[in-house]
């Protein structure tokens, strides 16, 4: 980032980095929700259960701070490489010091592949903020991230619960797969080609869109295979289960 020449672009920076202090705020809340949650509310269960609920807090509040930045759907597409508006700028600072926090517990606990994709997130959504421009790109690729999370993360509560064989598990499951898919594999291409199509973009916001899809594209026909199991299982044809992700199931999807 440049640094200001004019009253005018020194006023223009101070504007982008007003959520410096929010943030750190915001970060220690995160961190002292987990805290209250391993240490109070779901004590007989893993530091990991706890971290997920606090994740699918952050997914309702992002998906919240994403939605009403839509004047509608279309909005998604709009504006790619363009200046944020003030909505964009809060969702991405509200959420980047999510992903601090949570960069900061998964490095304590060693999920070293979460690290690497936090990395590319929080340089994502840092420069979105710092830069002042792509939060129209950026908060559509949050939403469709994170609109997939709650039932992501509800899925590796219900197995440490000892739900894996309830019908719960199972409409979980699918409910998870469809909206994975539909996000993800048909509506996350076309924004992504654009994001890394626009010559306005950091190289920082093409990477993390790529990263995305990439990762999207890799878990896209395991989650397929277990919606067709899980299908199955409800309609009481054979099969079940969720296959391979049935296994502590990583939080970079």
């Amino acid at each position: 980032m440049d640094m200001p020449g004019s009253p005018a672009e020194a006023l223009d920076m101070l504007t982008r980095i007003k959520y410096a202090v929010p943030m750190t705020r915001w970060t220690c809340y995160w961190a002292v929700m987990f805290i209250v949650f391993r240490m109070v509310v779901f004590r007989k269960y893993t530091a990991d259960f706890s971290n997920r609920v606090v994740s699918i807090v952050h997914a309702f509040v992002a998906i919240y701070y994403s939605y009403v930045t839509f004047s509608s759907w279309g909005d998604m597409f709009d504006g790619i490489g363009g200046p944020n508006t003030e909505p964009q700028a809060l969702c991405m600072a509200v959420s980047l010091s999510y992903f601090v926090y949570d960069l900061i517990y998964c490095a304590i606990v060693g999920e070293i592949e979460s690290v690497f994709h936090h990395f590319f997130t929080i340089g994502g959504l840092a420069s979105g903020v710092l830069n002042g421009k792509s939060g129209a790109e950026l908060v559509a690729c949050l939403f469709l991230m994170e609109v997939s999370n709650p039932s992501l993360h509800l899925r590796t509560l219900l197995l440490e619960m000892g739900l894996k064989s309830s019908t719960i598990f199972s409409l979980n499951n699918l409910i998870f797969a469809l909206v994975f898919l539909v996000c993800r594999l048909l509506i996350g291409p076309p924004l992504v080609y654009k994001t890394i199509a626009c010559p306005d973009n950091e190289y920082i916001v093409k990477l993390g869109g790529f990263g995305i899809m990439a990762v999207s594209i890799m878990w896209g026909w395991k989650i397929i295979m277990m919606f067709v199991k899980e299908l199955k299982k409800l309609l009481g044809i054979g099969g079940g289960g969720g296959g391979k992700l049935d296994k502590k199931t990583k939080k970079t999807q």
